[in-house]
Formats: C-alpha cells, sequence, structure tokens
C-alpha cells in the first residue's frame, strides 16, 4: 500500500469512525442529513455521495460490533442450554427444548378454526 494509498485510507477511517461517534455514541445522534451538512462544514471535499458512503460504513461498523458482542454471548448460552437439557426436571428440559425451537424458527404454533358456511374468493373486478 502506497503512502498516499495509507493516506486515503487514514482518512476514510478517521471519517467514518467520527460518523459511528455522532451516530450511536451521542446522547441525541445525528439524522444523515445533519451528517451531509456536517461534512460540507467540517471537510468540504467531498461529494455528498461520498458522505453518504461514510454513513453506510459507520453502519456496517455498528452492526459488525453487535454481531461480535452476540456471537461471544453465543457460546456461554449454547453451554447454558445443554446442562438445561441434562435437568433431571422434565419442565426445565422442555422449557430449553421449546427455546432451541424458538431460536431456530421452529416453533410456529398451529392455530385451529372451525369454520362454518362458505368461504368466498375473488379476483380484479368481480
Amino acid at each position: 500500500m502506497s503512502t498516499i494509498e495509507r493516506h486515503g485510507k487514514i482518512e476514510v477511517d478517521t471519517r467514518v469512525n467520527e460518523c459511528y461517534r455522532l451516530r450511536y455514541e451521542q446522547p441525541e445522534s445525528i439524522t444523515q442529513i445533519k451528517w451531509v451538512e456536517y461534512c460540507h462544514e467540517v471537510y468540504g471535499d467531498r461529494s455528498e455521495q461520498q458522505y453518504c458512503a461514510y454513513w453506510a460504513k459507520a453502519k456496517e461498523k455498528y452492526d459488525e460490533g453487535w454481531k461480535e458482542r452476540l456471537n461471544k454471548l453465543l457460546g456461554p448460552a449454547t453451554d447454558e442450554l445443554y446442562t438445561l437439557l441434562s435437568s433431571d426436571d422434565e419442565k426445565i428440559r422442555q422449557r430449553a427444548i421449546d427455546q432451541i425451537m424458538k431460536y431456530t424458527g421452529q416453533d410456529i404454533q398451529r392455530i385451529q378454526a372451525e369454520i362454518k358456511g362458505d368461504i368466498k374468493v375473488s379476483f380484479g373486478e368481480e
């Protein structure tokens, strides 16, 4: 990486970090419109499209941070589920199974309904 490329990357990272700080670390987060205005006032050297790209990269950074935090919790949570599944108490085991089904999206509850009469369906201008 050349000195110019390294300088450009540092500049982008600095601006993305500033956007991140203003969006996620302030009591009142900045809006995208305010961010672009801020960039014009403070930097004034790029297009609005580039300032919006910094905005998007700050969001990516935020999402990656959350994923990392959740992944760190996943191991201990899985260990706890294994502990609950090996419980002597049937209710505790069942609740652990219910949680596993819920987290894997397989907890769809089936609802039965008694329908009396005809069901009419029409499409278009009938």
